[in-house]
């Protein structure tokens, strides 16, 4: 019987997947990657964009039942100036022209001329910052209010508008505005009366009614309103009109009496053209009138005592 010959079987690598560890020379570094050009970027992105500078003209008619105003829907303005230059201390005159450098006319071409005029579209005027030459000249021109050496002999007709100046002044005026009303709604319904009928409000009405017409006078003159509250004269005017109220005094056109049942003994005269609140109320700041005033108010704590 034959035996069959056997063959040792070839070992089969198995790849498991784990890299061999290789050496790496001392002090290697790698290579950086070369940049590539971003085709969908602009070259721009990232970079803070010029926006156009604003000019207004100044002037304008107000629009009723708004705070805005209407300008003409052209506007055109002469593109040469003589001005005051700060600098050398002396006057020269500008011009502006498409394609010069300099708004100096001994500075421009000797066959430049002024082709046409500076145009304001319902009242703006909005300059790129890739035209600095007609900043230039509008800047430095008398015509413009913002310049602080234009000539003042000579009529402003526009201004330069500093947004960030103008959301200040906005916001200010705004804070002013709550401040008022605020004062308006939170006032004591005593003082509040007193300070109505100092400023012509009709208080025969509710007091909602009352609060909400001071409210709107607030927001229509915050300044006047807050300072008319700390004004001495205030607190004056409010006294006399109690008294009047209470039948202490008569007020005339010509005349303030005490009021004595049918009978009016003479306070003051009241000059022709002058109102009588304002008259008797200057009237009670002096010394003839400080009797008058504490007797007045005498008489009113015995009407609410």
């Amino acid at each position: 019987m034959t035996k069959k010959k056997t063959f040792p079987k070839k070992k089969t690598e198995v790849n498991t997947g784990v890299l061999e560890p290789v050496a790496v020379e001392e002090n290697f570094k790698v290579p950086p990657m070369p940049k590539k050009s971003n085709p969908f970027v602009s070259p721009s992105f990232g970079k803070k964009s010029e926006k156009p500078t604003l000019y207004r003209l100044t002037g304008g008619k107000k629009i009723k039942g708004t705070n805005r105003k209407q300008f003409p829907v052209i506007y055109m303005m002469k593109a040469e100036d003589v001005i005051y230059d700060p600098i050398q201390g002396v006057n020269r005159k500008i011009r502006y022209i498409p394609g010069e450098a300099s708004i100096y006319e001994d500075e421009q071409k000797e066959d430049a001329k002024v082709k046409s005029p500076i145009i304001f579209t319902e009242g703006v005027l909005a300059v790129n910052h890739q035209n600095p030459t007609l900043k230039n000249f509008l800047n430095n021109c008398n015509a413009n209010k913002s310049n602080p050496n234009r000539m003042k002999d000579k009529r402003a007709s526009f201004e330069m508008v500093d947004k960030a100046s103008s959301a200040k002044q906005m916001l200010n005026k705004e804070m002013k505005e709550m401040d008022a009303m605020n004062l308006a709604l939170k006032m004591p319904i005593g003082k509040l009366i007193g300070y109505a009928k100092v400023l012509g409000v009709n208080v025969d009405k509710s007091t909602e009614e009352i609060r909400y017409d001071m409210k709107v006078l607030a927001k229509k003159a915050p300044n006047s309103f807050i300072a008319g509250l700390d004004d001495p004269i205030t607190e004056i005017k409010e006294t006399i009109l109690s008294a009047e109220d209470y039948g202490i005094i008569s007020m005339q056109s010509n005349r303030i009496s005490w009021k004595r049942g049918n009978e009016l003994n003479l306070i003051c005269h009241i000059p022709v053209g002058i109102k009588p609140l304002d008259h008797f109320s200057g009237y009670c700041l002096k010394d003839e009138g400080q009797l008058v005033l504490e007797e007045m108010k005498k008489q009113i704590a015995k009407f609410n005592s």
